[in-house]
């Protein structure tokens, strides 16, 4: 018989996307994770559909990026077109590489995403996922917190006695109005239909936004055979209207022949601008939507909130192991919101963009756009996404404590290119960088650097890896060769020979051999010993490949 009070260490409240990729990387650490799902199943309608380089690259560290890629597409290009049908902007993914290891933008079937999620928690003995459950208040003391749970079957209740508890419930988050704490920003006017398709055959590869100011509608092949469609409301409009049969033939005729297709979700919403004011109560923390509700035009709600678990997670881990110490934790707020905040604004202005419901004005940015594409710097911005902002830390967990400079390496995201692999092969430069820290020794390094640097490594229970040339032959343990020459690139630019990575692979200090002591003094203010985890476990997707994507 289940005892009335439970004890973790980790509490998770919600289990969608955000949730369960953080329980997969708690399990990771070997951290004691429960996680509450009100809802008995996983969420079968199609909603989230973009996912990029830095989410993949995230995915690939709970082992679960190429069982996803299988069934993701791989977008090519993105069309933006006038009222008239007319091209007046295009933003070429292909060939994109912003050097994470993955292409920009990819499509995926939230469901599949959710389903593969879940069977990744499997792999961790020491991760349970309980559905049915209901949170319905919680209180807290110097040593936890102590949650109270519903039952949603049965209505008995029971207390959960947690170090630390995490509201991943969403934007309408419980946990987040128990703690009080308010969302500022703004909601949109305009709302949007968004419905989901299934072909009989392959769609055509196809991202357009169609930026009509009489109806923005965007549309973009997804994952197998799925379509999404998403129509602008106007205020003339009803939002129960919108889904009825004969209004979604409307607006899925111009595209695809409805008789045709098969209609998986059919639903409105409308957009947000929200921030949470604070993101922490004590041992409560915000994720997700919990923390940020951001507009859908770069496509990057949940983008971001698997940015914010990637920085927590090994944050709580480090601490729970007690080999790091509370004020670590203040670096997740510190660190997430800037970016949040600058995703959000950048969010808002592709929607100024795509949204005016002015025909002059729609007609005179097309002109522009069109003059503007000519020019070569303009188009550069345009064509490699340089209006998104880049995974950056300017103040937090670094060396120094802040970025010195804009050029500064700490706090930036460290490449990932393929290198050469102990053995033989070739891989993503993370396959062989563990789950925690790791230092990288750049091929000019003097061997007393050298020896500093492994032993810097052995405290903090980081890998130690040194960087050969292109051309070395095959690499040893302990070395990778840089088959691309990016890594040595990096190092050169920087006037580097050691890099110390943190575990969500974010730059804590890059200095020449004659400076490791200071920065390993430093890192060992922070870090007290080493953090525990493993290389993810084999994911055998088992019934997920033979699911339906719907």
């Amino acid at each position: 018989m289940t005892p009335l009070v439970e004890d973790t260490d980790v509490l998770i409240s919600g289990c969608g996307p955000v949730g369960a990729l953080t329980a997969n990387l708690l399990g990771l650490y070997g951290v004691r994770t429960l996680v509450l799902e009100r809802e008995l199943t996983h969420h079968s309608q199609p909603r989230a559909i973009t996912c990029d380089d830095e989410a993949m690259r995230i995915y690939q560290a709970v082992g679960l990026a190429d069982v996803l890629d299988a069934h993701m597409y791989t977008c090519p290009e993105v069309e933006l077109v006038g009222a008239t049908g007319e091209l007046f902007a295009r933003l070429v993914i292909e060939g994109t590489d912003f050097g994470y290891g993955y292409s920009a933008l990819r499509f995926f079937n939230q469901p599949y995403l959710e389903r593969v999620l879940r069977q990744g928690l499997s792999r961790f003995p020491q991760v349970k996922l309980r559905t049915g459950q209901h949170v319905e208040g919680y209180s807290q003391d110097a040593q936890g917190i102590s949650v109270s749970v519903r039952d949603t079957r049965d209505g008995s209740e029971r207390t959960i006695r947690a170090r630390y508890l995490l509201a991943c419930d969403g934007g309408r988050s419980t946990l987040r109005q128990l703690a009080g704490i308010d969302m500022v920003g703004a909601t949109y006017d305009e709302g949007m239909v968004a419905i989901s398709l299934l072909l009989n055959d392959t769609p055509p590869p196809l991202c357009r936004m169609v930026c009509d100011p009489h109806r923005h509608v965007f549309v973009t092949r997804c994952a197998g055979n799925e379509l999404r469609i998403e129509c602008m409301i106007r205020e003339d409009e009803r939002p129960e209207d919108m889904v009825r049969p004969e209004r979604i033939r409307e607006f899925i005729s111009p595209f695809v022949d409805p008789d045709r297709v098969t209609i998986l979700r059919a639903a409105t919403y409308i957009f947000n601008r929200r921030v949470a004011s604070r993101w922490r109560d004590g041992r409560l923390f915000l994720l997700g939507d919990a923390a940020h509700l951001m507009p859908p035009f770069l496509g990057q709600g949940l983008c971001s909130g698997l940015r914010d678990a990637a920085n927590l997670s090994w944050k709580l881990a480090s601490v729970l192991q007690g080999h790091a110490d509370e004020p670590l934790l203040d670096t997740y707020e510190q660190e997430r919101r800037p970016h949040a905040e600058a995703m959000l604004e950048a969010s808002v202005n592709m929607g100024r963009i795509v949204l005016t419901g002015s025909r002059s004005v729609a007609f005179l940015r097309d002109r522009v756009f069109r003059a503007l594409d000519r020019v070569p710097r303009v188009q550069r911005f345009i064509r490699n996404l340089e209006f998104k902002p880049r995974p950056l830390i300017t103040r937090g967990f670094m060396l120094g404590g802040s970025r010195s400079h804009r050029q500064s390496p700490e706090g930036s995201y460290f490449p990932q290119p393929r290198v050469g692999a102990p053995g033989g092969g070739v891989v993503r430069l993370d396959e062989l960088l563990g789950s925690g820290f790791a230092v990288l020794v750049h091929s000019d390094t003097r061997e007393a650097s050298v020896r500093g640097a492994q032993a810097l490594a052995d405290s903090i229970g980081a890998r130690c890896v040194r960087i050969l040339p292109p051309g070395s032959g095959q690499a040893q343990p302990g070395e990778v060769v840089d088959v691309e020459g990016k890594l040595d690139a990096w190092f050169r630019e920087h006037r580097a020979d050691i890099a110390v990575l943190r575990p969500d692979r974010y730059i804590f200090g890059a200095v020449r051999g004659s400076h490791l002591a200071g920065l390993s003094a430093t890192l060992r203010g922070w870090v007290h010993g080493p953090l525990r985890g493993g290389a993810p476990a084999a994911f055998e997707p088992g019934s997920v490949l033979n699911s339906s994507m719907g």
